[in-house]
């Protein structure tokens, strides 16, 4: 989308805190446009056809991830692991290899304690689907890193 590529084009120079007031204004934006049916669609509030049901007669599930966006957010990260752990739920960390360091330690201990390691895009940039050379070529490091 143009909208996209404008936006990242001149992402690097607008302030962190501007971009999150811009995120707020767009979240709210949507918020009016689509709150009939936003968190939860009431058109899915029947179960498919056929399905049995969650695990031990359960009533719902709930996944947890994270999009670590920054160093920041990353230097973050078992801070908020602590506190999943102490509630008893697993999440997945998203991360973006080649925008901050990763530490292999952090890594190994979420891994460890059952997170899921994720990757987030290489980037983080806008570009990655901006053509398909440019998806493929990325696409090598980013596998590189989820085997790593």
């Amino acid at each position: 989308m143009i909208r996209n590529r404008i936006f990242y084009t001149f992402k690097p120079l607008i302030p962190r805190r501007v971009q999150i007031f811009i995120r707020r204004q767009i979240a709210a934006y949507k918020r009016d446009r689509v709150g009939s049916i936003w968190p939860i669609d009431p058109a899915s509030s029947k179960p498919p056809q056929g399905w049995q049901g969650w695990p031990d007669g359960k009533k719902f599930a709930v996944v947890l991830s994270h999009d670590v966006d920054t160093q920041k957010g990353h230097d973050r990260c078992q801070n908020l692991a602590d506190i999943e752990v102490e509630m008893g739920f697993r999440s997945a960390f998203n991360f973006v290899p080649e925008r901050y360091n990763v530490s292999e330690k952090l890594r190994t201990k979420l891994t460890a304690a059952g997170f899921e390691i994720c990757v987030h895009g290489l980037k983080h940039d806008g570009k990655l689907f901006s053509s398909y050379r440019r998806f493929k070529h990325r696409a090598k490091s980013i596998n590189h890193y989820i085997a790593a």
